[in-house]
């Protein structure tokens, strides 16, 4: 056997190994919140997966959700720091009036591979126009986190006034756990007054777990990289024997 030879069939080792593959990107063709929810269908993000989607519309400009997507968070699913998550994705807006708009989302994260260690939260509450004195328009977004046998092991908000804004945020659990599965809910609130337009387009959740996903991942590529090499050095010895 060639050494060209050898090193074709390393190569072809290492494609089936998945090296050079990428394994950060989930496949996902972001349907939508009622998809999820008529069909029981779950998303798949890295080794996350989010299921038991669902959706309580309460008051004033609720978006329907057949016209919230959920996918990943783009555009290889991770956040800034390479935690997996989904984006809802929406055209959140309140009338000026005196009901605020207001919904609840909710769904399970279940990490088959690893435990949750604590939650992230960003969006892009924001207030277009000035208000009027006296008015204070606002978007708030408080999320509840539980797991089985406790009702609350976090807490987490993004917020807008006119004035201020919160809309990145991190929360530990507590008790710390880590979880396997753990359930949100995602209360969505909108208040606009005349001259200042509350609006929301995406809502990204990520989370950290032990191991993080890039330690696994990068295992996964060291245990793929040494078994290349040792059936390289094994394939060169046979080649050897042969020419021999």
């Amino acid at each position: 056997m060639t050494l060209k030879k050898t090193l074709l069939i390393v190569a072809a080792l290492g494609l089936f190994l998945g090296i050079g593959t990428p394994t950060t990107r989930a496949d996902v063709s972001d349907p939508s919140l009622q998809d999820l929810i008529t069909g029981g269908g779950s998303l798949t993000v890295g080794n996350l997966v989010f299921s038991q989607f669902g959706y309580a519309p309460a008051s004033g400009d609720f978006p329907l959700a057949s016209n919230i997507s959920v996918g990943q968070i783009p555009p290889s699913g991770t956040d800034a720091f390479g935690n997996f998550g989904i984006r809802f994705g929406l055209a959140g807006f309140d009338t000026p009036n005196t009901t605020a708009t207001d919904f609840i989302l909710t769904y399970t994260v279940t990490a088959p591979s690893s435990l949750l260690t604590d939650i992230h939260l960003v969006s892009n509450l924001s207030i277009a126009g000035t208000p009027a004195a006296g008015d204070h328009p606002f978007g708030n977004i408080v999320e509840t986190i539980r797991a089985a046998g406790n009702p609350q092991i976090a807490q987490i908000n993004n917020s807008v006034t006119a004035t201020s804004s919160s809309l990145s945020s991190q929360a530990t659990f507590n008790p710390a756990g880590p979880y396997t599965t753990i359930f949100v809910t995602k209360d969505v609130e909108l208040f606009s007054t005349p001259g200042a337009i509350t609006t929301l387009s995406f809502i990204d959740q990520a989370f950290s777990q032990v191991p993080e996903p890039s330690a696994w991942l990068l295992t996964g590529l060291e245990l793929s990289c040494g078994c290349v090499l040792v059936f390289g050095r094994r394939l060169r010895a046979v080649a050897k024997l042969h020419s021999a």
